[in-house]
């Protein structure tokens, strides 16, 4: 975590633009906040992402003793988990720095799969999949919704991360943050044809140890919108009480209704990630 730390101090330094991206993603979603603050909680915002890196390492290499040493609250975490053991679950999953640390948790005591979409990098991508390979039982790209679905359907549990803006291809637009944001419809479908079950699964450090939680959001998949805006409204919730763990470096509103100005201004709009 010291590392880390070192790590993130430097990565705020280095990506200029993406360091505009989390300030200016703070300051929209909270107006009350003062540069000063905003710049606090930037700046923890990148230890985390730094922290996040060996995590995400931790999540690869961890044994499970280890692991469930360090979920603080891990008895209440488990009763929950086996709780859903026998039904259909979606499990969405807030974008965080160590989002493969986060899915690891669930995966302790329960059969999970999941979908990824594929690195640029094609090193870090075999790593990735080989990672995940370990406690996740079946991965899925983007254009295997098909498969998904029907892993649902025989009663098993699916990972999925909902928010990011992943183009105008399935998604709508829905509020976020009081911004309207691209919000892919994919859980809103699987609710509709599989009647599963939904929840938020997050994980937060806190000191030395992490609090793992499983919300249930309770979609109906009978209006899309309906159930998109309680998921945005359960993730908005979970950023809004750990800011500096919510991936405030994702540009979530580059994508804008017709005839909307740029969200962003010119300096956090990126070629590259420098």
């Amino acid at each position: 975590m010291f590392l880390g730390m070192l790590l993130g101090k430097l990565l705020f330094r280095v990506l200029k633009k993406r360091r505009r991206v989390v300030a200016w993603n703070i300051k929209k979603c909270f107006p009350n906040l003062s540069q000063n603050e905003i710049d606090i909680v930037s700046r923890k915002n990148f230890t985390r992402l730094g922290q996040a890196l060996f995590e995400i390492c931790n999540s690869y290499f961890w044994s499970d003793k280890k692991f469930i040493g360090k979920i603080k609250n891990i008895e209440e975490f488990k009763r929950k988990i086996t709780a859903i053991k026998n039904s259909k679950n979606l499990l969405l999953v807030p974008h965080t720095g160590n989002v493969d640390f986060v899915v690891r948790a669930p995966s302790l005591f329960l059969k999970v799969n999941g979908m990824q979409r594929a690195a640029e990098n094609k090193l870090w991508n075999k790593i990735m999949t080989e990672g995940r390979g370990k406690f996740v039982e079946k991965i899925f790209l983007p254009n295997q919704g098909k498969k998904l679905l029907d892993t649902l359907n025989n009663g098993e549990s699916v990972l999925y991360a909902p928010d990011q803006d992943y183009g105008f291809k399935n998604s709508i637009f829905v509020d976020f943050f009081g911004h309207k944001a691209l919000t892919v419809v994919f859980p809103s479908i699987l609710v509709k044809r599989t009647n599963c079950k939904v929840f938020l699964l997050t994980l937060v450090k806190k000191d030395n140890y992490y609090h793992a939680d499983l919300e249930e959001l309770f979609l109906e998949g009978l209006k899309v919108e309906n159930d998109l805006r309680k998921i945005n409204f359960a993730i908005e919730n979970f950023a809004r009480n750990n800011m500096t763990e919510y991936y405030w470096i994702h540009r979530r509103f580059k994508n804008r209704p017709e005839n909307e100005d740029s969200f962003y201004p010119d300096d956090a709009l990126r070629e590259s990630w420098l």
